[in-house]
């Protein structure tokens, strides 16, 4: 409650009490005065809308262009909500927040066990739902790339500049061009290239950039841990590594691509080579075999692999013939394609100049330290469900797989499918600046407390547990640097009920700047429909509680299997 001090502030306080107060205004003003009154309070209301980074993620777009959002954008989101633009270094990359710094309160709602399955199945009777939100937004589910649905939530980087500086280097493949300069320079120190032009820009195979601008540099290759011909201490431990050739020739932008997969299995040296398949640009297999271990097998990772000892039973091929053979198969500027591809190349104890690796071009995370699976490229950029045989996996799938994505990404840009964002010159320039920090990240709770901000999470016991290690480490991280306990609320409620959750939330939007309820769910068939028009009137109880300004964000957490959805929205006057 305000208190008023000097003499003009009563008036000008009556004239708004009176504005919003019904039974002071005749039947005949009350119309013009509530426009008057909207007109205002319009003015401060903040407007969230997409970037085409967030058009594209958005459930409008047909699945097929569709490239989802991470969770961590989401958090981006409601630390920007909660602490206007302090932790932003860059603007948002999905989407604008205008007049952000009026966000009156940020409620989030994470619902465990949700996808966008059940969205699109139920949506259409979720008359609330479809009210409230005009953003419906894909994101990935963490459970796909073996990630925690509360540990991205709540853990929130130290600066979001040191973050890229530190874990992203260079960035986008544009600054990591930048920064190897010709690629033939440092490949030449590296391999026996014979000397020609390296870059041939009048391709005409479709593509819509060269192709030698995916091919990793040698700088990339170390630091991936591809087998390179170097000096010194490399040279040791790659004493009984050949070369695909014995001299190249300069890549161009005609040079053939090959599809390169490996299966291996345990033996009593380590991991060793069982099967090998090479693929052409049309898809085809132009070289597959299995191969023989020396030494005893352990484990045939037949999970993985596909491997069997029936299968190996009369298989006399060594790995010597397999590397003679493929040092006949492939042209001198042959560039090889694969998913890390740095495993497939140890196993074969084999060394390539030029490298095309799916797990480094495309990137899904916005992180270049967190590697996508192969499984998941394909399922967004392929609409192609691979790995899903009990048999283990197959390396002609897999070869095909990763050649396909990568010519994809041909035909469209050099930032297709690479979710880290592509301005990083200020981030070069402040590297050197930068000191890295033990404590890599605090959780958005010490954010709250150091912002002098409010915080609850409710729950049930299944899920509050996760939080509380967070919102310890929040206090006590403050406690010990201030000698009087001034802790701001931070609290954890653990609720027996869902309905009791949603109360809790519903009383508690106008007490905390972040309120948020995190539910584990479970959708039966049965009585699906009944269940998501109970999730509805949920969301409806909780937006009715919502102060003008307040920021509403529903989080589907996704499956094991499918994508979940992002919906936000700011309360207005409507």
């Amino acid at each position: 409650m305000l208190i008023g001090t000097c003499p003009e502030e009563p008036t000008k306080k009556k004239r708004r009490k009176n504005l919003d107060t019904a039974d002071q205004i005749n039947e005949d003003e009350k119309p013009i005065a509530k426009e008057m009154l909207q007109k205002v309070r319009k003015k401060h209301i903040p407007n969230l809308r997409l970037k085409p980074a967030g058009d594209i993620a958005s459930l409008l777009t047909a699945e097929q262009e569709r490239i989802p959002l991470m969770l961590t954008d989401v958090q981006h989101l409601l630390m920007h909500s909660l602490f206007g633009n302090i932790n932003l270094s860059q603007p948002p990359r999905w989407y604008v927040l205008d007049k952000g710094d009026h966000v009156s309160q940020t409620t989030c709602i994470i619902l465990e066990g949700l996808s966008i399955q059940h969205w699109e199945k139920y949506h259409k009777k979720m008359l609330n739902s479809n009210k409230i939100f005009k953003h419906h937004i894909e994101i990935l589910t963490p459970s796909v790339y073996n990630g925690s649905l509360v540990k991205e939530l709540a853990l929130v980087p130290l600066s979001e500049n040191d973050k890229e500086a530190i874990i992203q280097k260079y960035g986008s493949m544009n600054l990591a061009l930048e920064a190897r300069k010709d690629l033939m320079v440092m490949m030449r120190a590296v391999f026996p290239i014979e000397d020609g032009d390296s870059e041939n820009y009048n391709y005409t195979n479709g593509d819509a950039f060269p192709r030698t601008q995916l091919i990793l540099s040698a700088w990339q290759l170390i630091e991936d841990n591809y087998p390179l011909p170097l000096k010194g201490k490399l040279q040791n431990a790659y004493a009984d590594y050949v070369m695909t050739k014995e001299e190249y020739k300069p890549v161009t932008a005609k040079s053939p691509m090959f599809g390169l997969d490996c299966e291996m299995c345990l033996t009593s040296a380590g991991s060793e080579l069982t099967r090998v398949t090479i693929v052409n640009e049309k898809h085809e297999s132009v070289y597959e075999t299995l191969v023989k271990p020396y030494n005893d097998i352990t484990d045939y990772l037949t999970k993985y692999s596909g491997i069997t000892a029936t299968l190996l039973a009369n298989v006399d091929k060594r790995l010597e013939d397999v590397q003679k053979e493929i040092r006949d198969l492939l042209p001198p500027d042959a560039i090889l394609v694969g998913h890390s591809l740095n495993t497939d190349l140890h196993a074969l104890k084999m060394m390539h100049p030029y490298v095309i690796d799916t797990s480094i071009v495309f990137n899904i995370t916005g992180e270049r330290c967190r590697k996508p699976k192969l499984k998941v490229i394909a399922r967004e950029f392929l609409n192609e469900i691979i790995q899903s045989g009990k048999e283990g996996h197959c390396s002609k799938e897999d070869a095909t797989a990763a050649l396909k994505v990568v010519q994809l990404k041909l035909k469209k840009d050099l930032e297709f499918g690479d979710a880290v964002h592509t301005k990083r010159k200020q981030y070069k320039e402040n590297f050197i600046k930068v000191k890295q920090k033990e404590e890599y990240a605090l959780s958005i709770f010490n954010h709250i407390i150091e912002q002098k901000k409010t915080s609850i999470v409710v729950g049930c016991d299944n899920i509050t547990g996760d939080y509380h290690t967070y919102l310890t480490q929040a206090k006590e991280s403050l406690n010990s640097h201030l000698k009087k306990n001034k802790v701001k609320k931070v609290k954890l409620c653990t609720v027996d009920g869902v309905e009791e959750v949603i109360s809790k939330l519903s009383e508690s939007v106008s007490e905390f700047n972040l309120a948020m309820a995190h539910l584990k769910l479970e959708i039966n068939t049965e009585n699906g429909l009944q269940q998501m028009l109970e999730i509805d009137a949920w969301i409806q109880r909780v937006w009715d509680s919502l102060k003008l300004s307040g920021l509403f964000v529903i989080v589907f957490g996704g499956t094991t299997d499918t994508n979940g959805i992002a919906m936000m929205k700011v309360k207005d006057v409507t």
